[in-house]
């Protein structure tokens, strides 16, 4: 490590040398043409650009003024005139007024061709509001329209208007002029900064193979281990990431069988989530193996077994392995989530062996985040009363499913089922005894169906199965054991019945989308709980699909989902 930090620092120290010579550089040319632009564009900023923004507030003042004129000319409502007259004389006429008296200020010191430019907007403005005094003079508020008037007013705007669009882009052109010097002036700079780059550049190249095979041998060792670091970044589950750990230590440390264990807290078990060969001792070892029969998982320290040197207290786990085995603990601040058990005939250098505590130093926070993050997935996706997956899980699975049964092109089948009368459990026994109801429910429909099935909770006292490879009449037969086995729900002391209506829905028999499966089969229901309740009810084929939905949608007639 002393050898390797050694190399580093002379790396930096040239690196330093070279960064330090071309930001001089750089910063001579950039600073230069930084200023002589900063020049530029402040010249650009106090005169021609203020020039053309004073400019066209003029050109928009005049416009208003105009408007107004116009509006009072030819308007014949006094009351609009007498608007029109008071804004004219108050705001317009002075606006313009200001504004053109700040023109003159900047183009007083200009050449006579400009100076007699605006003289004779001056000139054009002053018949302009002639006409326009004349019209606040005369008209006021009172009176009838003029049209010959309006027509005078538009003969004295149009030239003032034009040669306010001239001057406008007079002073864009020159805009336009100066921001080619500028560009002229940030060519220049760009090409002292290129010969600057040049030069560093060459200065970096040189000092760049120098560095290299100094560095070469010291930072090679360490890529795999970064490479590992950003690859374990991007495992999407834990079971990813666990054997993501199994093959970079397999490539990292030469001759080694690497095993990862995870320790079940549930189930009281230490496991192989990663295979073991056939053979193995270690397979012995595993069986029926409590997570504190792994030493390095009671100890949460790194434990070594070895057959030249037997350990005072051997790991029932690992100790019968051959060769040397180095179980390593997944520590995740301050709790063993599992271990990694590397094996192997010969011994470990003290660099594979740190090495090994690095990397699974790494691994350890990534497993423990996805492992959470699975929990938290499974939580949100589960119906915590019932322990089935909620109505969010069962539309994403009944999307998935039907998607599996187009590419397989086997049948599909929807079950949706309701209690009967289950808002009279509620009102007559209270909340808890109806909780317990929909626990006991969701229990009795697990047990009817099979371990490929899915079966979740709509909400409420509604539940859903779905039923791969199987069709209506199939799915039929699964649901009445479903409507039984809930008819043979009791709950001690109390004298409660509890039945279901079911809908049966197929694909493709009944329809190629999830929305129109779930709506026959909540018309099925429907039609279920018409016909007498704790019934299975198929919904209707093609040519009756039509009735079918038009008695689901009159809900008028029909009973409470809840009855």
């Amino acid at each position: 490590m002393r050898s390797l930090a050694s190399k580093l620092s002379a790396g930096v120290l040239c690196a330093c040398l070279f960064f330090a010579i071309a930001a001089t550089a750089i910063g001579a040319v950039g600073i230069f043409g930084v200023r002589t632009a900063t020049q530029t564009g402040q010249q650009i900023a106090d005169d021609e650009l203020s020039t053309a923004t004073i400019t066209a507030q003029l050109g928009l003042k005049l416009d208003a003024a105009y408007s107004d004129g116009m509006a009072l000319t030819i308007s014949s409502d006094p009351t609009n005139r007498e608007s029109h007259a008071a804004r004219l004389a108050n705001i317009r006429i002075p606006e313009v007024e200001a504004s053109l008296a700040e023109l003159n200020r900047i183009h007083a010191g200009d050449e006579a061709i400009e100076l007699a430019n605006i003289t004779e907007l001056n000139q054009r403005w002053s018949n302009l509001r002639t006409l326009l005094n004349a019209r606040l003079t005369t008209q006021g508020g009172q009176g009838a329209p003029e049209r010959s008037s309006a027509a005078a007013l538009t003969t004295a705007f149009d030239p003032l208007a034009n040669q306010i669009t001239e001057l406008i882009n007079r002073e864009v052109v020159d805009v336009q002029a100066d921001q080619a010097r500028a560009a002229a002036v940030a060519a220049r700079t760009n090409w002292g900064v290129v010969a600057a780059v040049i030069v560093s550049v060459a200065i970096s190249l040189g000092l760049g193979w120098w560095g290299r095979r100094r560095l070469r041998s010291a930072v090679e060792p360490a890529q795999d281990q970064v490479e590992f670091a950003d690859t374990l970044q991007l495992a999407e589950d834990e079971g990813e990431a666990q054997q993501l750990l199994q093959r970079h230590l397999e490539r990292s440390v030469t001759g080694g069988t690497v095993t990862v264990l995870n320790r079940n807290n549930s189930a009281d078990r230490l496991e192989a989530v990663t295979p073991v060969s056939i053979g193995s001792p270690l397979k012995q070892g595993l069986l029926h193996a409590e997570p504190r029969s792994c030493l390095a998982v009671r100890s949460a320290r790194v434990h070594s077994e070895d057959d030249h040197r037997h350990a005072l207290l051997g790991c029932p786990v690992c100790g019968e392995c051959p060769g040397t085995s180095l179980c390593t603990p997944l520590t995740v601040g301050g709790e063993v989530i599992g271990s990694v058990l590397v094996n192997r005939t010969s011994r470990y250098s003290p660099t594979e062996q740190q090495r090994i505590r690095d990397s699974v130093a790494q691994a350890a926070p990534v497993l423990a985040n996805l492992r959470n993050l699975a929990i938290a997935e499974l939580r949100a996706a589960t119906d915590s009363l019932t322990g089935l997956p909620n109505k969010r899980a069962v539309a994403d699975n009944l999307k998935r499913m039907l998607a599996q049964a187009s590419r397989t092109l086997s049948p599909l089948a929807l079950l949706v089922l309701d209690l009967d009368h289950f808002k009279g459990i509620n009102d007559r026994y209270g909340h808890p005894v109806g909780d317990q109801t929909l626990a006991n429910v969701g229990a009795a429909i697990r047990s009817a169906i099979r371990e490929s099935d899915f079966a979740g909770r709509n909400g409420g006292e509604e539940f859903a199965v779905l039923l791969p490879d199987t069709d209506a009449e199939g799915a039929a037969v699964t649901a009445d054991k479903i409507r039984a086995a809930i008819a043979e729900i009791a709950l001690p002391g109390l004298d409660l019945m509890v039945t279901a209506s079911v809908g049966v829905a197929a694909y493709p028999q009944h329809g190629t989308g999830s929305e129109r499966l779930e709506r026959l089969a909540d018309a099925a229901l429907y039609v279920a709980k018409r016909t007498g309740r704790n019934r299975v009810e198929i919904a209707s084929s093609p040519a009756e699909d039509a009735a079918i939905e038009l008695l689901a949608a009159d809900t008028t007639s029909w009973p409470a989902r809840d009855s």
